[in-house]
């Protein structure tokens, strides 16, 4: 695939590389400044000057195979996702907050599996709140509590 160069004004590059360094530090993509979606759409417009694959019938498998070059290894691929059935799942934040403390209750001894499933959905839940910036404190049961359904 051949090139493409894109101009941009320097107050452009400025609000632009503040939006991405936010999202490199943070992991979360959010518009914080009106500037920061002008620059957006003024980089959308000047991407619709040097494309002409949007315009092309086999624009979604472009898509596909421009993602599929560009994605880290172990990345994200929704369609892949999608595919193995997995699903997205939105919950309010006090929600995911107590999915991934619940998992600190399961007793020992339980099935690996058991423990194996509730680690990897913690993981999610704690990554989902990560990412979506918000603040979270593991709560530890007392002993009595993580043992109280084992009986």
């Amino acid at each position: 695939m051949s090139d493409v160069e894109i101009k941009i004004s320097k107050n452009e590059a400025i609000v632009l590389f503040e939006f991405l360094s936010r999202f490199s530090e943070k992991d979360i993509l959010g518009i914080e400044d009106q500037s920061e979606a002008r620059v957006l759409w003024n980089l959308l417009g000047v991407l619709e000057k040097e494309l002409v694959e949007p315009l092309q019938g086999n624009y979604l498998e472009l898509i596909k195979s421009a993602r599929n070059e560009l994605r880290d290894e172990n990345g994200t691929d929704s369609e892949k996702e999608s595919e193995e059935g997995n699903l997205a799942f939105w919950l309010a934040p006090e929600d995911i907050k107590f999915i991934a403390n619940e998992w600190r209750k399961i007793p020992e001894g339980v099935q690996e599996a058991i423990s194996e499933s509730w680690s990897r959905i913690a993981f999610r839940a704690m990554s989902a709140l990560h990412k979506s910036g918000i603040e979270y404190e593991p709560e530890f049961p007392s002993e009595k509590e993580k043992y109280k359904n084992a009986t």
